[in-house]
């Protein structure tokens, strides 16, 4: 009878053992669910939590961003060549981080959607994101209008740049002609025959025809004159035995070279006294 006791026993002891093994393992499988589901659930949180510190990053370097371009645009005058590179640059730069930004909101937002269970918390912060991003457009908008006056105001710039230019291309075109003109003369030399031939000198004065001496004709022939700058031509050839002046010049402005018994040339020693009278010479060779 004790032997029929313990058997039993032992069938119940076993029995009870197997039981608790398959408790066991299904405990074990049931924990391995959970750990799993608080994976996923910890790997959505840390994508979350890296798309917000990204998103926070992009829009403290579009501050900084914002910054420079509101500095370069206040310094005031027209803006040099770099100056508008790097603002062009600095703008690229901020609408490139503006653009990820709203890409990552939206991956983040659809993500919120997909996943299990409430994320009241995930969507307060998406919000507060989109409000951050939001007031950032609307400073980035005045600071386009600041860019948007600013290129106004360089372009009036450059038309005023522009109008002054012409004006002093004019100014300086006067001045040079008026420089020209006040330093070009003109001379002709010839025999009293070429003289009067050539319509540069008639003969007045005199009585009865007697005595009469050649003037410049008022009307005289300006082919017959050669032009010259008095700041660079100061010789007169004239290579004859005799040589007067029709024209007046006075006598201490010039003298006449000579080499043996003909007059060379004649040399203007003070060309501004010399050219004050007219700014015709006409000399009358024998």
């Amino acid at each position: 009878m004790k032997k029929i006791v313990m058997y039993v026993f032992s069938i119940a002891l076993l029995a009870g053992c197997e039981y608790h093994k398959e408790d066991l393992a299904r405990d074990a499988k049931t924990k391995d669910s959970l750990m799993a589901i608080l994976n996923a659930k910890d790997t959505v949180i840390n994508d979350f939590l890296g798309s917000f510190n990204e998103i926070e990053n992009n829009l403290i370097a579009v501050t900084q961003k914002q910054n420079m371009v509101s500095a370069d645009a206040s310094g005031g005058g027209e803006l040099k060549k770099p100056t508008k590179e790097r603002i062009n640059e600095q703008i690229n730069a901020i609408n490139e981080l503006m653009d990820k930004n709203k890409k990552k909101i939206a991956e983040l937002t659809k993500k919120l959607k997909n996943s299990n269970g409430k994320a009241a918390e995930l969507e307060k912060m998406i919000a507060t994101l989109n409000d951050q991003i939001a007031q950032k457009d609307k400073e980035l908008e005045g600071l386009n209008q600041q860019i948007a006056s600013l290129n106004t105001t360089v372009e009036k710039l450059h038309t005023n740049v522009n109008d002054l230019t012409a004006q002093n291309t004019t100014k300086d075109k006067t001045i040079q002609d008026q420089t020209v003109s006040i330093h070009t003369a003109y001379y002709t030399v010839g025999n009293s025959k070429q003289l009067r031939d050539q319509k540069v000198v008639n003969k007045e004065g005199g009585f009865l025809g007697i005595g009469k001496q050649p003037i410049l004709r008022s009307d005289f022939n300006a082919d017959a004159f050669k032009m010259i700058d008095i700041t660079q031509t100061t010789t007169i050839p004239v290579n004859s035995k005799d040589a007067k002046m029709i024209t007046t010049h006075p006598a201490d402005s010039y003298k006449m070279d000579k080499e043996k018994d003909k007059i060379t040339n004649i040399v203007i020693t003070n060309p501004d006294k010399f050219w004050k009278a007219s700014k015709y010479l006409v000399v009358q060779t024998n």
